[in-house]
């Protein structure tokens, strides 16, 4: 019998960050300069943060 494997079985969670005014924060990259560089933006008011954890 065939099984799956352990990383299939796991299940996948999402993890949400949400902005003090209530709105929903996502991630954004920004080319600048010639470098990569990763945002995390408030949909609702447009604050930005360098990571999610920094809107609380």
């Amino acid at each position: 019998m065939a099984q799956a494997s352990k990383n299939a079985r796991t299940s996948k969670a999402t993890q949400q960050f949400f902005c003090s005014c209530g709105g929903e924060v996502k991630m954004k990259t920004l080319f600048e300069n010639g470098k990569v560089k990763n945002i995390a933006e408030c949909d609702k008011c447009k604050r930005t943060e360098r990571r999610p954890s920094d809107f609380k």
